[in-house]
């Protein structure tokens, strides 16, 4: 009686999030342009391009679903949440867009670095981009989660248990494989494991509200916080995230 319990429950709160996603993607899809106050510009520009990503994730995530693609959309869920993540970060510390576009630098440096390496000729205007600055601050996921959950390792978890199907891993191995026995032939899943997934709906969910609070904080006047608020309400989510104690000094991933 308690498992049908809990069946239930936990069928009711991925009913929940996928509903917090959709209505976080039609909000994204309909929200008018964005006016935003000077002092403000440097982590917009920092934050719209990784929050449109991490909608744009959402969406495809809900496509997948809608196909029961379910374990497939476990990649764009990730990324999701590692996007709204950073979107978080920028928008509740003083200098969150720095590690963000330091970390957005560094990845450009290594594909240039990348591209000579393999005898490509860099053009002259690129050569600057090989250089490191000294102390260039970069975006640590683990370190941002710590911060915002006080160290308990919730929110990294939930990163990590997404991890396995974006790697090579045995997650992937038993969700397209179901293993009958030494000596049994497996039985054959080509479009994967279904059924339910409370940790993928419930970032699936959290990731759209998330980026949603964060861009929304950074327009003028806040117009539509308020209604991202409620989303999250609504549909039992956390929508807004802030850390306990001071930011930290974050080094490379």
């Amino acid at each position: 009686m308690a498992s049908t319990e809990n069946d239930h429950e936990l069928d009711r709160l991925a009913g929940l999030h996928m509903s917090a996603a959709h209505a976080a993607v039609e909000h994204w899809r309909a929200a008018e342009e964005f006016e935003v106050e000077r002092g403000a510009v440097r982590k917009f520009n920092a934050a719209y391009s990784v929050v449109s990503h991490a909608m744009s994730q959402v969406a495809a995530a809900l496509v997948l679903y809608d196909h029961q693609l379910t374990y497939t959309a476990r990649v764009n869920v990730r990324v999701a949440l590692e996007h709204a993540l950073v979107a978080q970060w920028i928008v509740h510390t003083d200098s969150g867009e720095d590690e963000v576009i330091g970390s957005m630098s560094r990845i450009h440096r290594n594909m240039v670095k990348d591209l000579q390496r393999g005898g490509t000729l860099i053009p002259p205007q690129l050569q600057a981009d090989l250089q490191h600055p000294p102390g260039e601050p970069q975006v640590n996921i683990l370190a941002i989660a710590d911060w915002f959950d006080g160290g308990t390792g919730a929110i990294y978890s939930l990163h990590r248990q997404l991890s396995g199907a974006v790697h090579v891993s045995l997650a992937t191995l038993t969700t397209y494989l179901q293993w009958r026995g030494e000596g049994e032939t497996p039985a054959l899943r080509p479009n994967g494991l279904g059924g339910r997934d409370p940790e993928q709906t419930l970032a699936l969910g959290w990731s759209a509200v998330l980026a949603m609070s964060a861009i929304e904080r950074l327009r003028s006047g806040q117009p539509h916080l308020s209604k991202i608020y409620q989303i999250g309400k609504d549909y039992e989510l956390v929508p807004d995230l802030r850390g306990t104690q001071p930011a930290p000094q974050l080094g490379t991933r």
